[in-house]
């Protein structure tokens, strides 16, 4: 025999078995979402991680440039042998260098960079200005010194007619 509300039994099991199933396919989805979110974001993580490094590595190499292009810039006033000309090339060298370096990177890290390559500018059209000055003062200082030579010995001979007498 049947029971007289069997057909709501049935329909009852099926209910709970489509919402069961309704459940489970929904608890399914949600953890395919989080996995798949997961991954796109370390995805994403990993890649600004390797733009940061690169745009650390790149920050380094410019503050090595800087180091460099001051030690230059100290050797000037080191030694009165150094060649100005040579070491003038080379720091513009070097300093194009950290140009195209900073270039390269976006702006908004490099914008104490870009500041100190512009006023390094003006900084190397000084020195440029106290090299040419040094070589006029030093061409001049010769030129004095031949001259002051040039009289002591003019002055020291002394012409009576056609002889030539030396003072002693």
């Amino acid at each position: 025999m049947k029971a007289l509300n069997h057909k709501k039994v049935i329909q009852g099991y099926l209910r709970f078995f489509g919402y069961l199933l309704l459940s489970v396919i929904s608890v399914q989805l949600c953890v395919y979402s989080f996995f798949r979110t997961s991954e796109v974001e370390v995805a994403k993580i990993i890649e600004n991680t390797d733009d940061s490094e690169r745009i650390y590595n790149e920050q380094n190499s410019i503050v090595e440039g800087f180091d460099e292009i001051f030690n230059l810039y100290g050797a000037f006033e080191l030694s009165e042998d150094v060649n100005p000309d040579f070491l003038m090339r080379s720091l513009v060298s070097r300093k194009m260098e950290v140009s195209a370096i900073v270039n390269r990177l976006p702006q908004e890290d490099v914008l104490l960079h870009a500041h100190l390559l512009s006023r390094l500018e003006d900084l190397l059209h000084v020195r440029d200005s106290i090299s040419s000055l040094r070589k006029t003062e030093q061409t001049v200082k010769e030129d004095l010194i031949r001259c002051s030579g040039e009289s002591r010995s003019i002055t020291r001979k002394m012409r009576v007619g056609k002889m030539t007498y030396s003072k002693k």
